[in-house]
C-alpha cells in the first residue's frame, strides 16, 4: 500500500457508504484533508452516479470521478448476513461511518448507530438525509430540487414580480456535504473530551434553511417573506448587478460612506450623498429605480472592465460577472489560488476538478488518488484491515458478497 498523504486527518479512517452527490462530496473533501476514505459500494453496479453524465472519453462518469477522488473502492452486499458481519468487522477498525440512505435503511439492516456503537463506542456515525431522521417528513425521498422547493430559498430568487426559481447549483447537496464535515470534525474533537463517539446528522432541507440568515430574520422581525429581486439586493441599494456598455457588473454599496464616495468621486454628484431620498439604506431602497438610472447613466458610457477599474480605484466593492470559463482562465483563481487543479485519471488522462476552498499552512491538502473503479481495492483493503487472503476473497466473490 502506498504511503498515505500526511494531511490533517491522516489518522482517520472513514467508511463512506454514500451515493450520488452530498455524501460522496463530503468523503472527497475528507480524503483531500488526508483521511483514509474507503468507499463501500454494492457489488452489482455500485454507486448509481457511475452512470450519471457527463461522460469521460473512456465512457466513465465525470460526475462520479469528480466526487469520488481520494478514495479506495470496495464492494460489499450488506443485505447478506455474511456481508453485514464483514461490515461490522470494518467498523471495529474505523473512526467514521458516513451514509446518506433514507433514515430507516441502516436500522432495518441492523447496522444503525445504536448497533454499531455496541461494537465500537468510538465510532462517529454521520448521516445525511433529505429532511432529517425525525419528524413527519423523515422518510420522504429527496433530491436537491425537492430541498430547494421546501427550504424557502426559491422565493428569494427570480425577477421582481416573477415566479420563484431554483438555484442553478446543487446547493442542498453540497451544503449538506459541508455541514456533515463540520459535524464529523466537531465529533472527532469531542471524542477526545467525552471518551466516545456519537451520531451526527444533517439534512438537505435544513442546510438550505440555514443559508438564509438575513432573509429569515426579515420574517422574524417584520413578518416579510423576501421575494425575488433579480440580481439586485432586496434590502440594500445600490447592491447588485447593473449595466455597462458591453455587459453587466456587480457593485456593493454596503454603507453610507461608500455611497457618498461613489456620488462624489465616480458619479460627480456629491449632492446625492446628502439628498434626503438617498441618505440612508432605507431611503435608497425606496428610490432604487432612480438610483439605477443615475448609476447606469454613468456606467453605460464605459465597458465593464473600465467601470470595475474605476470603482475599485475608489475602494468601492465591484466585480465583473464571471462564468466558469472566465474563472478557469483567471490567474488569481487558477494560478495563485489553485482552485482548478488537474488529477491523473486512469483511462482519461489529466482531469480537471474543483479544489477545496480551504488552505492549510502546515498539513495542506492533496488529491492523493483518482476516483477508483468499482471494487478496485477489494484485495488491498480487505487484506489490510481484516487479513483476508486470496482464497477468502475468491470465496466471497463467488457468493456475490463482494
Amino acid at each position: 500500500m502506498e504511503k498515505q498523504f500526511q494531511g490533517a486527518l491522516s489518522d482517520i479512517t472513514v467508511l463512506d457508504m454514500t451515493r450520488v452527490l452530498s455524501g460522496p462530496f463530503a468523503g472527497t473533501w475528507l480524503g483531500e484533508m488526508g483521511a483514509n476514505v474507503i468507499k463501500i459500494e454494492i457489488p452489482k453496479g455500485g454507486d448509481e452516479s457511475r452512470r450519471n453524465p457527463p461522460f469521460n472519453a473512456d465512457g466513465t462518469s465525470a460526475f462520479n470521478t469528480t466526487v469520488n477522488r481520494n478514495k479506495r473502492s470496495i464492494t460489499l452486499d450488506l443485505k447478506s448476513e455474511e456481508g453485514k458481519e464483514i461490515f461490522r468487522q470494518l467498523v471495529k477498525k474505523a473512526d467514521v461511518v458516513l451514509e446518506n440512505f433514507r433514515p430507516d435503511v441502516m436500522d432495518r439492516l441492523g447496522l444503525g448507530y445504536e448497533e454499531l456503537k455496541k461494537i465500537n463506542d468510538q465510532i462517529i456515525y454521520a448521516s445525511i438525509s433529505g429532511f432529517g431522521t425525525t419528524g413527519p417528513y423523515a422518510k420522504r425521498p429527496a433530491y436537491d430540487v425537492i430541498a430547494q422547493a421546501m427550504g424557502g430559498i426559491m422565493f428569494g430568487i427570480g425577477e421582481e414580480g416573477g415566479e420563484p426559481l431554483k438555484v442553478g447549483a446543487s446547493i442542498g447537496d453540497v451544503t449538506a456535504g459541508m455541514n456533515v464535515i463540520i459535524g464529523i470534525l466537531a465529533a472527532l474533537h469531542a471524542r477526545s473530551v467525552i471518551g466516545h463517539g456519537q451520531k451526527i446528522e444533517t439534512s438537505l432541507v435544513e442546510s438550505i434553511i440555514a443559508l438564509q440568515q438575513s432573509e429569515n430574520n426579515r420574517y422574524f422581525v417584520d413578518g416579510e417573506v423576501i421575494r425575488g429581486t433579480g440580481s439586485k439586493h432586496p434590502t440594500n441599494c445600490p447592491y447588485g448587478a447593473y449595466h455597462a456598455a458591453d455587459g453587466m457588473y456587480m457593485i456593493g454599496v454596503g454603507k453610507n460612506e461608500i455611497w457618498c464616495k461613489l456620488c462624489e468621486n465616480v458619479l460627480g454628484h456629491p449632492e446625492y450623498g446628502t439628498d434626503p431620498r438617498f441618505d440612508s439604506i432605507f431611503n435608497r431602497i425606496g428610490h432604487k429605480q432612480e438610483i439605477c438610472e443615475i448609476l447606469e447613466s454613468w456606467s453605460m458610457q464605459h465597458t465593464v472592465e473600465e467601470v470595475v477599474e474605476v470603482l475599485l480605484a475608489n475602494s468601492i466593492p465591484a466585480a465583473p460577472l464571471m462564468s466558469i470559463a472566465d474563472l478557469v482562465n483567471d490567474p488569481h483563481f487558477n494560478d495563485h489560488r489553485n482552485m482548478f487543479p488537474y488529477m491523473e485519471q486512469p483511462g482519461v488522462g489529466p482531469f480537471r476538478v474543483t479544489a477545496m476552498p480551504i488552505k492549510f499552512s502546515e498539513t495542506g491538502t492533496r488529491i492523493s488518488r483518482p476516483a477508483p473503479a468499482l471494487g478496485a481495492h477489494n484485495e488491498e483493503v480487505y487484506g489490510e484491515m481484516l487479513g483476508f487472503d486470496a482464497q477468502k476473497l475468491a470465496e466471497l466473490k463467488e457468493k456475490g458478497i463482494i
